[in-house]
């Protein structure tokens, strides 16, 4: 061992040689984390290894050994390709610059996932240990101080030209980027995790639309501003709204078959009832952005995949549902049973205008599930708030469970599966987790039923809509992809990407509402047609959306659905010639990213 320990490689050509390799080694061993390097082409391979000669070069110059610098430099591409392994395991979405925001909501759930370690993870880790170790046995030292501090500052200098290279025009000309957002695990996998990673570098901040002006958002507000509309508070329905974690209906992939109904109250529902399917930007995770889609009306459509707006974009007082019905006179209350940093919730829900927020410290003795509070506990704190409220006293309460969350396939004590899937005989460890998760959604479906029971039985008028916030990952979804015969990559592959985005909704009210079925509308639109339904006197903004809607009946961060029914991916769709999309985008950034001239009292 200490031969092995004391062994350094001699002679220049050996040691070139070797610094020459080593880089070529440690990107190819990131790529096989989740990826195969030989599916890079040529001139994307060079983009991606200039990086390494360049972090290589950066801890040599710094260091004053190759030693030291080659033994340091492969580890920072180790870790990050660990943290993204885990990452797309979880979410099935890879690293993004932003998720550097999201580390303390990653981390307070992280103890609910089973870390799965794989050959491929072990065979990565241990060619990265390998050339790690290769390098520390290479011995060219730079003694002259100067030749160090001169040579760390070309590399430095290296480094930033790089970083702000790759995410231009340029470079996707030149190396024939692939920028295609809709499925970030293949534009990881074309060009190459370190190249796809500090590419996305740019959309750390919201791009201005083209032809933005505030002059031009004011003109298109004018055709809606309204006068002001001093409502009855007491005439208007209390609003009860659930945010469902993980919420949705697997039958929307492929019919199959259960030993009992996992949602039979809910598909029992009609009488004052408008239910549906309700498209989201988000599948497996970034819960956050389904709230700030339904809470303002805006859409993720017009910001860069994987980005969270709660942690990366809103940062003072935001014009909201909750701020526009406090306005009203409502009282606004977020709840959320679960730790009150998780993204950022205890700062944006009162810069969107919440009176009160509630988190799992102001639960007393909850009912847990998995070790998360229940959404029996969730929905009886409504039933609190509602029973402690003044008769005159109007609530909206906007809640975001938890009992749902992922972590499937862990075993808790006290929970098991009651839902199983006939067609499914053999009860891998996949397959019970996805019969945990339908299990789940059993448990909502209980505790909504208690919920609608108590509210029928309240003279006050109240209107209630609970909408999922995702589905869950691929780990979860792909079994019953299997079993109906359906394949994520083959000629199906964009409609299987369209149905991971179906989660159900329904609004039901303890007076008369108009029942519907609504098959297609996206969660940017719930808040307005919540308000349309209550007879609730609408915004500027949500009336553009209700005309919107009738056009393009949905619209995320990936798909476009027009009034015929047509799904489209978003790239593909021409939605950029599209007039009602472009005066969109153009009030979404003024909403969002222009606090300075936002026509605040358009949006409520």
């Amino acid at each position: 061992m200490k031969k092995i320990l004391k062994f350094r490689f001699k002679g220049k050509l050996i040691n070139g040689i070797l610094l020459l390799i080593l880089p070529v080694l440690s990107l190819m061993c990131l790529e096989c984390y989740t990826h195969v390097p030989w599916d890079l082409t040529v001139p994307i391979f060079v983009l991606n290894l200039a990086f390494y000669y360049i972090l290589s070069g950066i801890c040599v110059f710094l260091t004053g050994s190759t030693a030291i610098g080659y033994g340091i430099a492969p580890i920072f591409p180790m870790i990050f390709g660990l943290i993204n392994y885990f990452v797309v395991d979880f979410r099935s979405a890879p690293v993004v610059p932003w998720d550097l925001y999201s580390i303390k909501t990653a981390a307070s759930v992280a103890g609910n996932y089973e870390f799965v370690i794989t050959r491929r993870l072990v065979l990565a880790v241990a060619g990265f240990l390998l050339i790690s170790f290769a390098g520390s046995r290479t011995g060219i030292v730079i003694k002259k101080k100067k030749i160090r501090v001169a040579g760390a500052a070309v590399a430095f200098i290296c480094m930033a030209g790089y970083l702000k290279g790759i995410g231009t025009d340029t470079a996707v000309e030149m190396f024939g980027l692939d920028t295609t957002l809709f499925t970030p695990n293949v534009l990881y996998r074309n060009n190459g995790l370190t190249a796809g990673f500090l590419a996305n570098l740019k959309f750390m901040n919201v791009e201005e639309p083209q032809g933005y002006s505030p002059e031009n958002a004011e003109k298109i507000a004018a055709a809606y501003k309204k006068e002001d509309d001093s409502s009855d508070t007491e005439e208007l329905p209390n609003v009860i709204v659930i945010m469902n974690e993980a919420f949705s209906d697997l039958s929307v992939l492929g019919e199959f078959e259960t030993d009992s109904d996992y949602m039979p109250f809910i598909r029992g529902m009609n009488e004052n009832t408008v239910k549906g399917n309700c498209y989201v930007s988000v599948k497996g995770g970034n819960t956050a952005n389904s709230e700030y889609e339904f809470l303002t009306g805006d859409s993720m459509a017009f910001l860069p995949a994987g980005s969270i707006p709660y942690q990366q974009y809103i940062k003072s007082d935001m014009p909201s549902l909750a701020s526009y019905l406090g306005k009203l006179g409502y009282n606004t209350t977020a709840i959320h049973p679960y730790n009150a940093s998780g993204w950022s919730r205890d700062k944006v829900y009162p810069w969107l205008g919440f009176d009160e927020t509630l988190f799992k410290s102001d639960f007393e003795n909850p009912m847990l599930i998995r070790d998360y509070i229940s959404d029996y506990s969730a929905f009886s704190k409504i039933i609190e708030l509602f029973e402690e409220k003044e008769e005159d006293e109007r609530l909206f309460t906007f809640e975001v469970t938890m009992q749902n969350h992922g972590g499937y396939s862990r075993d808790v004590e006290g929970f098991e599966e009651t839902i199983h899937i006939t067609e499914l005989d053999n009860k891998t460890t996949q397959v019970r987790a996805v019969e945990k998760y339908l299990t789940l959604m059993l448990e909502t479906d209980r505790a909504f039923e208690m919920l609608i029971s108590y509210l029928q039985k309240q003279e006050e008028h109240t209107i209630v809509l609970m909408f999922g916030d995702h589905q869950p990952s691929d780990y979860i979804t792909n079994p019953i992809l299997r079993l109906v015969g359906r394949d994520r990559d083959g000629e199906d592959a964009d409609n299987v990407q369209f149905d991971n985005h179906i989660v159900p909704f329904v609004m039901w009210a303890n007076y008369d509402i108009e029942e519907e079925e609504i098959d297609a509308v996206s969660v940017n639109y719930l808040g307005g047609l919540l308000m349309e339904k209550a007879g609730i006197p609408t915004t500027a903004y949500q009336d553009f959306l209700s005309g919107m809607r009738q056009e393009i009946p949905a619209v995320t961060a990936d798909m476009l659905i027009d009034k015929a029914g047509n799904r489209y991916r978003l790239e593909e769709s021409g939605w950029d010639e599209r007039q009602e999309m472009t005066d969109y985008h153009i009030l979404d950034y003024n909403h969002l990213a222009d606090f300075k001239n936002r026509i605040s009292d358009f949006f409520d």
